[in-house]
């Protein structure tokens, strides 16, 4: 069969992972948000080592400092792979606007519907080229279930990470900037503590820490501050293995900002964009803090 097939539904172009009600799935499968090749927006569960595939294509994509979509494509009946494909930054901006009126309205507007084909495309040129060249594609193929029309997003899906605002990304930046508590949900075990967070992008995330941990962080800020007579942030970065909890001494101006990211995320349930200059500065001391 072809690699290359106009409006193939079961080609689609990944946004992000998500929970439907009080759904549980197994602890390897995740339910993908998504959209097809004409702008139908779609959940289906797949295995969570198809999407680290697609997403580990995509950090290779993230590192050289290029935009990215990840994908699944079909290359047989029954059998596709996940994808990553370079993608300019008007598709960028068409992603970012198709995921909100996905998890808004469940669908997309009519404009935006060209998007989704164009991406498909791009990656299917490029999945058939690199084919050609070392039948690489045929190493990785999965069987996923039949998709079903999203009828509701209740909230997003918690792993180490959920999605607090729709920007479209595979994955946060590290170092967070921890802005606050939030209350539990049914999933956060007793001894894990939800945080609202900003990665070093400008975007929110929510994450879960140890409880033992954030307390023992938030003690060691306050005391800090006592003796420092200074304002401070707490900074958290994740390695393969492990995390770690530093302190950052930030001016009145920078902690006020910060509150304002929090106090605007509260209000409306959404990001602030762009953010302050004020906690734009706060995001490149952190970076250079971690390195």
């Amino acid at each position: 069969m072809g690699l290359l097939r106009r409006h193939n539904l079961k080609d689609l172009v990944y946004l992000v992972p998500i929970q439907i009600g009080n759904e549980q799935l197994p602890e390897n499968n995740i339910r993908m948000l998504h959209c097809d090749s004409k702008g139908n927006i779609r959940s289906a569960i797949i295995e969570n080592s198809v999407y680290e595939l697609a997403r580990s294509y995509a950090t290779q994509l993230e590192r050289a400092h290029k935009n990215y979509a990840t994908l699944s494509l079909e290359i047989a009946p029954g059998r596709s792979v996940p994808w990553a494909v370079e993608i300019n930054p008007e598709q960028v901006w068409a992603l970012e606007h198709i995921l909100e009126h996905a998890i808004k309205r469940g669908e997309i507007p009519a404009i935006l519907k060209k998007y989704p084909k164009e991406i498909i495309r791009i990656g299917r040129l490029k999945c058939e080229e690199l084919n050609r060249d070392n039948e690489r594609v045929g190493n990785f193929a999965f069987s996923g279930k039949t998709p079903e029309v999203l009828q509701r997003l209740a909230y997003y899906s918690e792993d180490a990470i959920e999605a607090a605002v729709p920007i479209y990304k595979a994955q946060y930046r590290y170092p967070l900037i921890v802005l606050k508590r939030l209350p539990p949900n049914e999933k956060t075990s007793p001894e894990m503590q939800r945080l609202l967070t900003l990665d070093s992008d400008g975007d929110l995330a929510i994450t879960r820490l140890p409880l033992e941990a954030i307390d023992e962080a938030e003690r060691n800020l306050e005391e800090w501050k006592r003796i420092s007579k200074s304002e401070g942030c707490i900074i958290y970065s994740r390695h393969q293995d492990s995390f770690t909890i530093s302190n950052l001494e930030i001016s009145e101006l920078q902690t006020k900002a910060l509150d304002l990211i929090a106090q605007h995320f509260e209000e409306t349930g959404y990001g602030q964009q762009p953010i302050p200059t004020d906690a734009q500065a706060v995001l490149a001391r952190a970076k250079e803090y971690i390195l």
